[in-house]
């Protein structure tokens, strides 16, 4: 049963003369409502309340998703990973939320463009260079994964130098400017480790099921930026211009709008990460030329974005309110925090092997290799998706593959029950009656939900609803389970199709937020 109080509140509002009761605006409203076929009563409560009896059929054709009322062409930018460092944890959770919100705003009817963008050139790169001097480049043929290694342990080394020794800093500023210039005596080595984080990062895509349509580097982006940055400097005088110039650098005068003011081009003559996005900006649009672009960046750049998105509106007006930043909090380690910069992270290779480990001996599944990669990976991600993305998080990993907890592996496992259960249903089940268990009728519900909760999802970018949502379900059917009997009950045929019912839910769930649904476990 369903109840509402509209009568009583459109009551409340009517201040006609000879305003009409609770009651005569519930006749009215039913009146007008009929008898829809999903229905098996509608009824006035009295006081203005009205309740409808839905019927037992009709919580059974529950499921599809619904499609947004006005479809968007939307990019979604997420990945970031910059070459000359590994993939850790902390990476993994703009990866994993991305994907998701990809899946789920597409779910809905849209139309959606991956995208990545990555700094390929910088000062990150110039410390990166310069462990990579220090340490000497391998003289034996690496894997994927050494090489990886190898040029974190570089960049590691050239950030500690960068900090501690002024001599240092200063070869590695060289380093920076010449890169820009594409100067021959770095230019080999760049291109060839560039080459390889390229052909590390593919990979892992592939391992966490992302496609992108485009990837974009600050290199193919940093010389136009700056020409747009330098086509908007103009004096005090001057109307209509964007940035000024300051100290002999170019800056955006982020106070006069509420902000804070930042370096857009060196004094050095270099675009920053700001400049940069100023090229970025154009090259994206043109590429999609999107109604929305979504930025999944960590939270620690909320207030570069912030001055970012006014200077593109100003110099771009056909983008103004056209660019989100959805802002992430960061991932540590029940141990303690991480950080590429010192070089203790958990890269994401590592990560895979020790949840597959424990997913080996907690579940002592047999069915391969496969399935024990689905529901590592789907520990993993669920780990990170069923927290809100605005807060910091702790990966914790006998959490992240419990059977009995808040986990993907249980989500996983209660649909791999339910196909079991079809599997062994057969043919020629004779219908039973069609009246409602506790039990089932609370599945039927939580079932018609669904299309509900992946709306909200699409609007609030939160995908931790629909995993919390996946999780409800699945406590909800192994409720059922134990207490209903399913194959050889007299309502076997029903049971069995609500069983089918809420695997499809699950299965589609799952699909979402970008986690695999095994058949068996």
């Amino acid at each position: 049963m369903y109840s509402t109080n509209l009568a009583l509140q459109l009551a409340k509002l009517d201040n006609r003369s000879g305003k009409q009761s609770p009651e005569d605006f519930a006749s009215k409203i039913l009146e007008k409502f009929g008898s829809p076929d999903y229905l098996e009563k509608a009824e006035s409560a009295g006081g203005g309340f009205i309740n409808f009896f839905l019927k037992d059929e009709a919580l059974l054709e529950s499921g599809s998703l619904e499609k947004t009322e006005k479809p968007l062409k939307i990019l979604v930018e997420y990945g970031h990973t910059n070459p000359l460092k590994e993939v850790h944890i902390g990476h993994l959770r703009t990866f994993i939320l991305g994907e998701s919100l990809v899946r789920i705003l597409e779910g809905v009817g849209n139309t959606l463009y991956r995208a990545n963008y990555q700094g390929d050139i910088g000062l990150h790169i110039a410390k990166a260079i310069w462990g990579i001097k220090k340490l000497g480049l391998p003289t034996k043929e690496l894997s994927l994964e050494e090489k990886a290694k190898y040029m974190g342990q570089a960049y590691a080394q050239g950030n500690k130098a960068y900090e501690d020794d002024s001599q240092s800093r200063e070869e590695i500023d060289r380093i920076n400017v010449a890169l820009y210039k594409n100067d021959p005596e770095f230019k080999k080595v760049y291109e060839l480790v560039r080459e390889w984080s390229l052909d590390y990062f593919e990979p892992i895509y592939k391992l966490l099921g992302i496609k992108y349509d485009r990837c974009f580097f600050e290199s193919e982006v940093y010389k136009r930026g700056k020409e747009i940055v330098l086509a908007n400097v103009g004096s005090p005088a001057e109307a209509g211009k964007v940035f000024k110039e300051s100290d002999g650098a170019i800056i955006f005068p982020g106070e006069k709008f509420g902000l804070h003011n930042r370096v857009f081009i060196t004094s050095a003559g270099n675009p920053t990460y700001e400049g940069k996005e100023m090229g970025l900006a154009e090259l994206e649009y043109a590429t999609f030329k999107y109604d929305k672009a979504i930025h999944v960046v960590a939270h620690e750049q909320a207030g570069y974005f912030q001055v970012v998105f006014k200077a593109i509106e100003m110099i771009f007006p056909n983008l103004r309110g056209k660019k989100y930043h959805l802002s992430y909090g960061l991932v540590d380690l029940k141990e303690g925090k991480m950080s590429s910069r010192t070089g203790r992270v958990i890269t994401v290779d590592n990560l895979l092997k020790v949840v597959s480990e424990k997913v080996r001996k907690i579940m002592k599944t047999n069915e391969g290799e496969n399935v024990v990669r689905q529901i590592a990976l789907g520990a993993i991600k669920f780990s990170y998706l069923k927290f809100s993305p605005a807060p910091n998080m702790v990966f914790d990993l006998e959490e992240s593959v419990s059977l009995d907890g808040d986990s993907g592996p249980y989500v996983q496992y209660t649909y791999a029950r339910i196909q079991s259960v079809l599997r062994n249903a057969g043919k020629g089940i004779d219908e039973g009656e069609a009246v409602l268990e506790k039990q089932e009728r609370a599945l039927l519900r939580q079932l018609m939900y669904f299309p509900e909760i992946v709306l909200e999802v699409a609007s609030s970018l939160h995908p931790h609803l629909l995993a919390s949502y996946l999780i409800e379900l699945s406590k909800l059917y192994n409720l059922f389970y134990q207490q209903c009997r399913i194959i050889g009950s007299e309502k076997a045929e029903f049971r069995i199709k609500l069983s089918s019912e809420v695997g499809e839910v699950l299965k589609k769930g799952l699909y979402l937020l970008g986690i695999e649904a095994p058949e068996k476990m």
